[in-house]
């Protein structure tokens, strides 16, 4: 089988690719930025657009499969114009990496509305299809490290199943090897339940022990300073991390470690194997 990853240069899709090749997959990565420096072996690459239908065509031209690990304010209208063209080019299996929050009564939210219309878009196919709706990544810590401060939006209050993204890749390709994995939504949860901010304390011990706190930014005053800076990425994190604070994480892991394997990589596993 030939697999064509979409949103090939992200965080998410690297491990997955790693698992592909390892478990013998042929592959063609696309993405707008993605090159064979990112990767410790070359692979086929496309770069290019999912809103250029030319070019998508051209993408999935010759592949049995496609894998969307995208993140886009689009997410809805991309997997909608990469499911069109899947139709007329013979694909026979579309994996999505979504969220464990995408639901009928979260659809209120922008980015939850999107990927919900990105799902029903692939469920409503008729192509086989396999959709994975993971909690948070360990992966994601870093990105509340900012000039040598930890800071987090919110008091984020809803403990969550946090997740490595090599424990998701092994679970997208033990699905590809699966047949009894077709037609199912997966939730993917961690072994343990954190806090964020309990979690990204005991991040910041073991990475930056020269960090002594966690500072937490309350939303109101994260959304003032974006108006007042004209910041849209910060504008953005605090209606992501707005929502986070209001929505628990929906669904049961159960049928997925059965099917797929129980996630293996604990926090303390991870942490350490980030040690330099």
């Amino acid at each position: 089988m030939k697999i064509l990853v979409i949103g090939a240069s992200g965080l998410l899709a690297k491990p997955v690719i790693r698992g592909f090749d390892k478990a013998g997959f042929q592959l063609r990565l696309f993405s707008r930025n993605v090159n064979q420096s990112m990767f410790d072996r070359e692979f086929e690459m496309v770069q290019g657009d999912v809103f250029n239908l030319k070019g998508l065509d051209k993408a999935i031209f010759g592949c049995d499969a496609i894998h969307i690990s995208l993140s886009t304010s689009n997410e809805g209208l991309a997997t909608k114009n990469i499911v069109d063209v899947a139709k007329q080019t013979g694909i026979k299996l579309i994996s999505k990496v979504s969220g464990c929050t995408v639901a009928e009564e979260n659809r209120w939210f922008p980015m939850i509305e999107n990927k919900y219309q990105a799902e029903q878009s692939i469920i409503s196919s008729g192509i086989p299809y396999m959709i994975f709706r993971p909690s948070w990544f360990f992966e994601t810590l870093d990105l509340m490290i900012r000039e040598g401060k930890a800071m987090m939006l919110g008091s984020q209050q809803n403990p969550s199943h946090w997740i490595a993204a090599k424990d998701l890749a092994r679970m997208v390709v033990s699905a590809y090897i699966n047949p009894d994995a077709r037609n199912r939504i997966f939730f993917v949860f961690g072994q343990e339940k954190y806090l964020m901010k309990d979690l990204l304390e005991k991040y910041c011990k073991v990475r930056y022990p020269q960090i002594k706190k966690v500072s937490t930014i309350p939303i109101w005053m994260a959304k003032f300073m974006a108006v007042l800076k004209g910041n849209k990425g910060l504008k953005d994190a605090a209606s992501l991390f707005g929502y986070f604070e209001n929505v628990k994480e929906l669904g049961n892991p159960d049928e997925t470690n059965a099917l797929l394997g129980k996630p293996t990589i604990s926090f303390e596993n991870w942490v350490q194997s980030k040690v330099i």
